[in-house]
């Protein structure tokens, strides 16, 4: 009979080791799904100066350009809004009708129609851009100009800097985030 109560716990005891065992090893291989976080971004426009147009009060937020060789001349972008249909006519033809370039582009979900005109005098090329996009029913133009000095002027250490800057300067997406910014 001791011998059946000690042969009934060595049974027990490896069936219950052996459970243990496999649930642990179960854990270990078995793959979890992380609890969903919320991850908060700051609002990168809450710094952005705010811009108020005499015409109907419309609001947009825009940065100061962090940029060092490429240089606004006209800045924030003046807000324009115009009664006209949307429609862009691609080309070699800029604003009012000067060489440049038109075309459309879709930048994020909004079509814009971008226009420029780029004139140089003393190793700076000054490019005039428009920026015409639709937003709630209305016809929204940006329009600003910009400096680029030709980097071939600065030292070696600067005319790299000054590429690099050209090369990662993204000028359709920052205007995409001034046009979201947009209040009628």
């Amino acid at each position: 009979m001791k011998r059946k109560v000690i042969l009934i716990s060595i049974i027990v005891f490896v069936a219950l080791a052996g459970t243990g065992g496999y649930l642990l090893l179960k854990s270990k291989t078995q793959k979890t799904e992380p609890t969903p976080q919320t991850i908060v971004k700051p609002d990168e426009t809450a710094n952005w100066k705010t811009a108020t147009t005499s015409y109907k009060g419309v609001t947009f937020r825009y940065p100061d350009l962090s940029t060092i060789y490429i240089l606004p001349q006209q800045w924030p972008p003046q807000l324009t809004l115009t009664s006209d249909v949307f429609s862009c006519k691609e080309g070699g033809l800029g604003i009012n009708g000067l060489p440049g370039m038109t075309i459309q582009k879709t930048i994020g979900n909004v079509t814009y129609c971008i226009e420029s005109v780029s004139e140089g005098t003393a190793g700076t090329f000054y490019t005039t851009y428009t920026y015409t996009f639709k937003k709630d029913g209305e016809i929204v133009k940006f329009g600003f100009i910009l400096a680029y000095p030709q980097c071939e002027n600065y030292d070696e250490l600067n005319k790299t800097k000054c590429v690099n800057e050209r090369q990662t300067f993204d000028l359709d997406t920052l205007i995409d985030r001034i046009a979201q910014t947009v209040q009628f």
